[in-house]
């Protein structure tokens, strides 16, 4: 009897043993599985004052200096508008998805590029785990990875959680990406129908009536053949762009700005 009771109970062990071991190892293989960027080299620590958007915040650093208004590299959240609360679609998830880090501290590594024409740092953001915060804002469909040059670290793991929120179809993505004549950042599905060049770099003429510019500033993100490859091509083309005013009436036409490869990615019909 006492032997029977004993083998009872080691089978219960084995088998609770067991359950823990699977259960680890899926909840291994499940993190394995999230497209999230996890912090290469060093990190730097500061403290979340204050969320402004779904892209900006306000940060005051460890050792206690000025406050500092920061803007997430890689990723471009839709606007938020506190002045009139007319935001765009999942611009206020994408607000309370950051807020989640106000008043904690995180994580930061500086870019390359130090600072946006608006004076804001760029940092790439790291939460206590050191998993990137724009990867996360990205795979949740929050958010549009982008890719300016010189700050284009961890462009790698962003496109890989891009590609499972479009999967998905989450966010921002679950409507079609169809262009429109309107100023900001864009993300649309174009075919190109032209390829020329001159002193502003490369442009790419399209069916809809955009111009797609590759500024000669950039020229060295690409090489000639590869550009001239894309006439006839189908693109998804993201950025900001903007409408050109001209005396004369061929020259008037919207304008999107690319300057890496990775905004510019061939459709598959």
């Amino acid at each position: 009897m006492i032997n029977s009771q004993k083998k009872r109970q080691f089978l219960l062990a084995l088998f609770l043993c067991l359950l823990f071991n699977s259960s680890l190892m899926a909840a291994s293989l499940n993190a394995d599985l999230k497209p999230y960027c996890i912090a290469q080299n060093g990190l730097k620590k500061a403290y979340v004052k204050r969320v402004v958007d779904g892209d900006t915040l306000i940060l005051k650093a460890e050792d206690g200096t000025d406050d500092k208004s920061i803007r997430l590299v890689g990723v471009n959240t839709p606007e938020l508008n506190h002045q009139t609360g007319e935001h765009q679609d999942y611009a206020w998830q994408a607000y309370q998805f950051l807020k989640q880090f106000e008043n904690e501290y995180i994580y930061y590594q500086e870019g390359p590029d130090k600072r946006d024409r608006y004076g804001r740092y760029l940092y790439y953001l790291f939460d206590i785990d050191r998993i990137s915060i724009g990867s996360q804002l990205i795979s949740h469909g929050l958010g549009y990875r982008i890719a300016i040059p010189p700050n284009i670290k961890y462009q790698t793991c962003l496109i890989k959680a891009e590609a499972q929120a479009k999967k998905q179809q989450l966010g921002v993505w679950r409507k079609t990406q169809q262009w429109q004549p309107q100023a900001g950042f864009v993300v649309a599905n174009l075919t190109i129908t032209s390829v020329t060049r001159n002193r502003g770099g490369w442009w790419l003429k399209t069916k809809q009536g955009l111009s797609i510019n590759l500024p000669k500033a950039y020229a060295d993100q690409w090489s000639e053949q590869a550009v001239f490859r894309l006439e006839g091509q189908h693109l998804q083309a993201r950025g900001w762009q903007y409408f050109r005013t001209s005396k004369k009436a061929e020259h008037k036409s919207w304008i999107l700005l690319i300057k890496h490869p990775n905004d510019l990615l061939l459709v598959l019909q």
